[in-house]
């Protein structure tokens, strides 16, 4: 939240307990971002485009929910999903 800017190549990983449908809002986010689901196996089930929240009142951001259920989001920059030809069914690895 409040970020002016992200790099090039990093984002923000959300990592659930469970797998079910996730729900995101851009809320005090002042860059659009996309979103890509991923179920518990690590594939990638979704990718959306979601707009800036700037100026907007909570009661009019949209809710960007994941076409199936997830375990993992991951936030990027608008288009990274795309610009790196990153496609549905695409394996997330976390190196810990």
């Amino acid at each position: 939240m409040f970020r002016e800017s992200l790099g090039e190549n990093d984002g923000m990983l959300f990592v659930f307990k469970n797998e079910e449908t996730r729900f995101f809002w851009m809320k005090n986010t002042l860059i659009d971002l996309a979103i890509g689901y991923f179920n518990k196996s690590g594939n990638l089930i979704d990718v959306q485009e979601m707009k800036s929240g700037k100026g907007l009142a909570d009661s009019m951001l949209p809710s960007y929910a994941s076409a199936q259920p997830a375990k993992y989001a991951l936030e990027m920059n608008k288009g990274w999903f795309d610009r790196n030809k990153i496609k549905l069914g695409t394996k997330l690895k976390i190196n810990q």
